[in-house]
Parts: structure tokens; sequence; C-alpha cells
């Protein structure tokens, strides 16, 4: 078996899938060959689709990326990128589920691909999971000018107000999925912690993405603090605030 590029040292099979979706707005052309070496890329990994759609039809479908709360909130962030990719004329969809992964060369040729639809006309690319939308020279530099995994660049961080603890913070995250891992959701942060539940959050994410497990009730010491946060799997792929299940852990009062 030949070496990994993108290895996962760390891997324990979890028996859970990886989900893969992107979107790539453009007008390709006709010619849809991608030079393999140049890309870094050995084609389309088994259980992923690559589909080229008019984008006009497209958007009828209900799970269109430029629609609804998604759409606002790409809109939101770049007003002209989100209409330059609304008045393309494609749109090229990559959506696959593979079992749980060992290594994580599936994803680089997945970059790969994206990066030649990029050079063929593509200008904006979506991706989901992330709530994120990137122009060509932002993708080139974000994941391509560098032949290298970083966790940061597929898996988002978030913090904003804890609907279930007045005053206090909600740390988690979103794209944890594409590693057929769980998603981290730390509530009742105060604050003044969130820093610190940041770096929680991406020593998670870290871990799981080169494929570690968490396992139910494990507890995790924090720098700082007398008592450990215990460690509670939750939630489901349909959950609406991750698209995935989660850890669940709650910051000490």
């Amino acid at each position: 078996m030949s070496k990994a590029n993108w290895p996962r040292p760390q891997w324990q099979d979890s028996g859970d899938e990886a989900f893969l979706l992107w979107f790539v707005f453009g007008d390709f052309g006709t010619d849809f060959q991608v030079d393999a070496e140049r890309y870094r890329t050995r084609g389309t990994p088994p259980g992923v689709e690559v589909v080229r759609y008019v984008n006009r039809e497209l958007a009828k479908w209900d799970g269109y990326p430029l629609a609804g709360t998604l759409g606002r909130m790409l809109w939101e962030e770049d007003a002209r990128l989100f209409e330059q990719a609304k008045q393309a004329g494609e749109c090229v969809m990559l959506r696959g589920i593979v079992e749980d992964p060992s290594d994580l060369d599936a994803l680089r040729d997945l970059v790969g691909t994206i990066t030649a639809l990029v050079d063929r006309g593509g200008v904006a690319v979506v991706d989901p999971q992330m709530l994120s939308m990137y122009d060509a020279a932002e993708w080139h530099r974000r994941y391509f000018a560098r032949d290298a995994f970083n966790v940061r660049d597929h898996v988002l961080i978030l913090c904003s107000e804890d609907e279930r603890s007045a005053g206090r913070l909600h740390v988690h995250t979103r794209g944890l999925r594409k590693f057929a891992r769980p998603d981290v959701s730390v509530r009742n942060v105060p604050p003044d912690a969130a820093n610190l539940a940041g770096e929680l959050a991406e020593r998670f994410v870290a871990f799981q993405s080169a494929g570690g497990l968490v396992e139910e009730g494990r507890e995790i010491e924090v720098d700082g603090m007398p008592e450990g946060i215990q460690v509670h799997h939750a939630g489901a792929e349909d959950d609406p605030e991750f698209n995935n299940r989660h850890l669940a852990l709650r910051w000490p009062d």
C-alpha cells in the first residue's frame, strides 16, 4: 500500500461515513478533462459524484446553496461574489459519502478537482458545511498553493450567545462530518473564557480530523480549572445547527 499524502495518524474506524459536498459556480466550456499530475488528484473518489448543472435549473432545487438561510449568509459575507455566482451559467456539484477514511487523500483529490474547475471558469466555490464561499484567488491561496492539510481550512469554529444560558457563550464547530466525526459544542462558556473554550474545541478538531475517537463520558482537563468537563454524544445528522451529530460539553458554573 502506498504512503498517504494526507495521513490520519490516529485513525480508528468509527463505523460512520464521511459526507463531502461542494458547489462550484462558473462557465466551464467543453473541455472538462483534469490534468491529474498538475492538480494532485487521482480522480473522483468512489462514492462521490461530480454533476454539472445549468445554474438556473439547479436553483429550483430545495437544497440550492444560494437560497434560504445559507444564501442570506453568503450574500451578507460577500454580496459581489454572491451575485457573480448567481449569474453564472453553470454549477458543478461534488457530493458523496465514503466510509470512514483511514487517510485524507480522497479530500486531497477533491481539492485538486475543484481547483481545476476554478481554473476552467469557476468564479465561486461554496462549502455548505462551513457556511462559506470563496472566489478563485482565495480558493487557490487557501487550499492549493501548498500541498499540505490544514484542518482549519475545512472546519469552522464559531462563537455566539448561548440561548440556553443568559450571559454565556456557545463555542461550536461545523465541518467535522467531512471526517466521519461529530462536531463539537461547548455551552455555558463565560465571556472571559471564550479563548480557552475555543482552544478546547480546536483540540477536538485536530484530534478527530487525525482519526481519533472520543468516547462517551470522557472527562477533559482544562488548564486552570479545578474540575474536568465530561463529553456526551448528542444530536443527529439532520440537526440544522451542525448538520451533524456533536460532542456536547458544558462549561462549569
